[in-house]
């Protein structure tokens, strides 16, 4: 949709597309309008936006429900992520009008859009558990020098809500030490920062693991050691007891912390109290020990030996290894490969392993998808085209697929091992170069006071992460349909979006429609059951 002011034009654009500076408007000319459909407990969005020259630039959401607003901003990109990347601005940043942890004002707007240059406004409605069925509605205003504009945007709201916890369990990587680093704060910092990317993560349904990276404290005593959980307890209770945030979500995994230097009596002690310790607090369902990360055929032995360690300490406590099935590791029970290694041998995974020898599988997309580099160059191998992908310069899509293929590939967790990689390795906001790719394990930016204003450090969130919110919204309305009896209907609907790990569809308007289907189907089910209820 397009509206064209003299030399100025507004369009709305999907929220799961990357509206880049060179974007040009759609060739039907029509009023923009954002119009959205949302279950309780769900955010939804849309892009709207501004071809300049737009100087100071200025966006005020009005209206129910509360509509959150962001500037997106991008990042220039020396290299392009593999064969299906490509250098030069790319839209990722979203710096919030007002940000959703302190609820402070921040330095989104206003801003200078350039004759010719695209500038993306990402809209958020973010819909309370209970409110359907019914209609909101509420403007975006838009104001610069000369002119102003109302963006009407109405929501219709669905008659049923969304499990406040994902089914779909989620470990991303986080730690303490890397937000300091890239706050540049000190370490009494750490556990703030921490709270603050827990909070930010939980409200788009995802789980950091590692937290401040600090194990609870405890004493030797010979063979024995003694765990004070007073610490730990206070910084992670509320994130797995559901009262860290509004709606009572929880997180979906957390990982046993164990510190070096232990004796092999100790590590016995030390992990026999995390295991009851958990199960007195309801927590033991969710405890996992990560054991290794992508181990060679070769260390398989010494593997095994440690996940039968734990097995024998701590027999209730998951053992993950991040390796494709094997029958040389008999102890490990929270197989966690390389989505490229689930399914037929290709040429970006030596050692794939058919679906069936799982029997609960979670999975991990890595620089696989774009294809590893340690020279700094990317590879170009056409094989590392059309994965699923977390970096920058791949489309929207190849994030928010993930759902769809979890839930068509029966996997029921995902692993991503950091979300502030690049906070070690310099500056975030100008580069997020690792392992040939844009933006492999940085899914945040820093977000402190010097650069978008405000009293306190915030996450700021990436495009990519909310299209990882989505993605397990999408998983939650499968599941939903499958769970009230029409899993035949779940299962149709995402293999007509995502065939196949690489076939799956790149337009938007798919998962959107996809999304419609299931939810009419949802409402007749639940309609039905409460008619026989009665």
């Amino acid at each position: 949709m397009l509206w064209l002011l003299a030399a100025l034009q507004i369009w709305v654009a999907d929220e799961s597309d990357k509206v880049r500076p060179d974007a040009r408007p759609p060739a039907v000319a029509q009023a923009p309008r954002i119009r959205l459909a949302a279950a309780g407990g769900e955010c939804v969005g849309a892009q709207v936006v501004i071809c300049g020259p737009a100087l100071g630039l200025t966006a005020v959401a009005r209206g129910k429900p509360q509509l959150g607003l962001y500037r997106v901003g991008t990042i220039f990109l020396e290299h392009p992520s593999g064969p299906d990347g490509e250098t030069g601005e790319w839209p990722d940043a979203l710096i919030p009008v007002r940000d959703a942890v302190y609820g402070e004002d921040r330095r989104a707007f206003p801003v200078d859009v350039a004759e010719g240059r695209a500038q993306a406004i990402f809209v958020e409605a973010c819909v309370p558990r209970g409110s359907g069925p019914a209609r909101m509605a509420g403007a975006v205003k838009l104001a610069w020098r000369g002119g102003s504009a109302d963006i009407p945007v109405e929501v219709r709201v669905r008659a049923f809500d969304l499990p406040a916890t994902p089914a779909l369990a989620t470990a991303f990587g986080f730690s303490g030490y890397s937000a300091i680093r890239g706050h540049g704060r000190g370490e009494d910092a750490a556990r703030e920062l921490t709270r603050a990317y827990n909070l930010s993560a939980l409200r788009r349904g995802i789980t950091l693991f590692g937290g401040t990276q600090n194990p609870p404290s405890f004493t030797k005593d010979g063979d024995e050691v003694r765990i004070d959980w007073t610490s730990y307890d206070a910084e992670v209770a509320p994130f797995l007891d559901g009262t860290a945030i509004a709606g009572g979500a929880r997180w979906t995994a957390v990982e046993l912390r164990e510190p070096g230097r232990l004796s092999r009596a100790q590590r016995r002690s030390y992990r026999r109290q995390w295991q009851e310790h958990f199960r007195e607090r309801g927590w033991l369902d969710r405890l996992f020990r990560y054991v290794e990360d992508e181990p060679s055929p070769g260390a398989f032995g010494r593997v095994e030996e440690k996940a039968r360690e734990v097995r024998e300490d701590a027999p209730a406590v998951r053992r993950l290894v991040t390796t494709a099935w094997t029958d040389a590791l008999p102890d490990v029970n929270q197989w966690t490969p390389l989505l490229n290694c689930v399914g037929e041998k290709n040429a970006t995974c030596p050692r794939a392993v058919s679906r069936s020898k799982y029997e609960h599988l979670w999975w991990y997309q890595s620089c696989m998808s774009h294809g590893c580099s340690s020279d700094g160059k990317p590879l170009r191998d056409p094989a590392f085209r059309g994965w699923p992908s977390y970096m920058i310069d791949a489309p929207a899509i190849a994030a928010r697929v993930m759902g769809t293929l979890a839930f068509l590939n029966d996997v029921s967790g995902e692993l991503y091992f950091d979300t502030v990689y690049a906070y070690h390795e310099g500056d975030p906001w100008k580069s997020q170069w690792a392992f040939g790719g844009n933006g492999d394990g940085t899914l945040y930016y820093p977000g402190t006071p010097e650069r978008i204003g405000g009293q306190r450090d915030v996450p700021v969130e990436s495009l990519r992460l909310v299209q990882i919110s989505r993605s397990l919204a999408d998983h939650a309305y499968l599941t939903l349909c499958a769970q009230l009896g029409d899993p035949a209907l779940a299962q149709a609907e995402a293999g007509m979006v995502a065939p196949s790990l690489r076939g799956f569809s790149r337009d938007p308007r798919a998962y959107a429609q996809m999304r419609e289907r299931l939810a009419t189907r949802v409402e007749v089910l639940l309609s039905a059951r409460k008619l026989g209820a009665r």
